[in-house]
């Protein structure tokens, strides 16, 4: 058997990106507990990031070229059980050089499990009916913030910084046991590749470069701002911490809703305009960082969490569209390669930008994140360019 079907794809899919986003996502807000418990200034949450991201550029590199020549399934398998392993690691850091090692190992793996989880969607579910596909998978992305951040903000409050460690390895694990039950071998991709898949054959391709540079945008724009929500919001705005885990509960709630209705808007009028109502919630939520609206944070943090939904269901679901069958790993590994350039990219510029006060206070938030709204403004100009150079490869979309 050589097809998975098309809802055990989804939920599989789902769950891992579930794992991944909430491993990545809830060292963000668990920043200021980590700061404290390893000693570290909290302007430098951003190299926790630097070095997840940087590994899995790494990673990416050498996937690109094999990921797409081995059974789904097994390759999979393997991913995932070194982003298990790798996780489990930081528990054992003692300062912020060992957990900066210990993210490193973990994107290695994290970011070729994800291009296989990908690869398997666009393997199993058709192109008129892959948007709304996408939005449930997105419902991982979602969830991670309703109930994983929440989660892992109440178990570090509990049980000290290292316990949500133990429960995303944890999960991990049901997630590799789900996909030793349910994934059949997964083969039909193998042997009709005409030459091997490398970033040079992929970048040949001008549908490839505008997908890689409207990935880079939405991910520099949405990263220079998501490393440092909580911080902002704690420190300089005085949110309660006690009310941070319900900030994630609603906006996360509002995303899980926003991307299902996005994934089936994408499939009905598609991507443009759905983008642009994305870009209006990403400039709307930014206000509390202008001093606008300040004395009611939890609007523009919804809004910023549903832009973001609504960017990813978007994107996802365009860019499936673009490689062959026989390059969707390769091409998938690339497209987490650029996320992770850019992720580290807006890692490094807001570290530059920003910087603590006497009163432990970030300061060049405005300036950050006017980049970040300049970056997304160029978002719908770079659609209309993968538009029109791919009309082949998006079969007919």
């Amino acid at each position: 058997m050589s097809l998975l079907a098309p809802a055990r794809a989804i939920a599989l899919v789902a769950a891992l990106e579930f794992v991944y986003i909430l491993d990545f996502m809830m060292l963000l807000p668990l920043g200021p507990d980590l700061a404290q418990a390893l000693h570290f200034p909290v302007n430098r949450l951003g190299w926790l990031s630097v070095a997840y991201t940087l590994a899995s550029v790494l990673a990416g590199l050498i996937a690109i070229r094999w990921l797409d020549r081995f059974d789904r399934k097994s390759a999979l398998l393997v991913c995932i059980g070194l982003f298990g392993i790798t996780t489990l690691l930081a528990v054992t850091a003692d300062n912020l050089a060992a957990l900066i090692v210990f993210r490193a190992l973990a994107g290695l793996s994290g970011g070729p499990a994800i291009a296989l989880g990908m690869a398997l969607i666009a393997d199993s579910i058709p192109p008129a009916q892959r948007g709304a596909a996408m939005g449930k998978v997105m419902l991982g992305f979602s969830l991670a913030a309703i109930l994983g951040v929440p989660m892992a903000l109440e178990v570090s409050h509990r049980g000290g910084w290292t316990a949500p460690f133990y429960v995303v390895a944890s999960l991990i694990a049901l997630v590799w046991l789900a996909a030793v039950l349910l994934l059949p071998a997964m083969r039909t991709h193998l042997g009709k590749a005409k030459s091997i898949v490398t970033p040079r054959s992929l970048l040949a391709q001008p549908a490839v470069r505008a997908a890689c540079v409207i990935q880079a945008l939405s991910q520099f724009s949405a990263f220079l701002i998501i490393p440092h929500f909580s911080a902002y919001f704690l420190l300089n705005l005085g949110f309660p911490r006690d009310r941070l885990g319900l900030l994630y509960f609603v906006g996360g709630l509002a995303s899980l809703v926003a991307v299902q209705v996005a994934g089936r808007l994408n499939d009905k009028i598609g991507a443009m305009p759905v983008l642009i109502v994305a870009v209006l919630c990403f400039a709307l939520g930014l206000t509390p960082f202008f001093g606008w609206g300040s004395w009611t944070l939890l609007l523009p943090f919804v809004l910023f969490m549903v832009s973001n939904a609504i960017r990813n269901v978007t994107l996802a679901t365009v860019c499936s569209q673009v490689p062959a069958a026989t390059e969707r790993a390769g091409f998938m590994s690339l497209q987490n390669m650029v996320q992770d350039v850019a992720i580290a990219l807006a890692a490094l510029v807001a570290s530059v930008l920003l910087s603590t006060t006497a009163a432990g206070q970030l300061s060049g938030m405005m300036l950050v994140a006017s980049l970040a709204l300049l970056s997304t403004f160029s978002l719908p100009w770079a659609m209309s360019v993968l538009l029109r150079r791919a009309p082949l490869e998006l079969e007919a979309a």
